[in-house]
């Protein structure tokens, strides 16, 4: 049970660093804000219509970036998530025994 605890706190904190890393992290999109930053890049639509442009390959990289850690920050989340399913689980154990 220590060690689950211990590895939810972890993951909590990993969880923190993550977002005001990924908050911080600019890529030059206009749409991102502060409280947008758990979507990937390709969820942004623009407002107006126009002829197919290409980003730069600078914006490119700098969009995978940040589309590699918002996919850390879920897989994290659903570790969070497991591991307070089973120190739940635990403490049930506890409280029946």
């Amino acid at each position: 049970m220590i060690g689950t605890i211990s590895l939810i706190i972890i993951f909590v904190v990993f969880w923190w660093y993550l977002v005001e890393y990924i908050k911080y992290f600019n890529t030059g999109d206009p749409n991102e804000t502060d409280t947008n930053y758990w979507k990937f890049s390709y969820d942004f639509k623009s407002n107006k219509k126009e002829d197919f442009s290409p980003d730069k390959p600078k914006i490119l990289r700098r969009r995978r970036f940040r589309n590699r850690l918002v996919f850390l920050l879920y897989i994290d989340v659903i570790a969070i998530f497991f591991l307070v399913n089973i120190l739940t689980a635990q403490i049930l154990e506890k409280i029946m025994n």
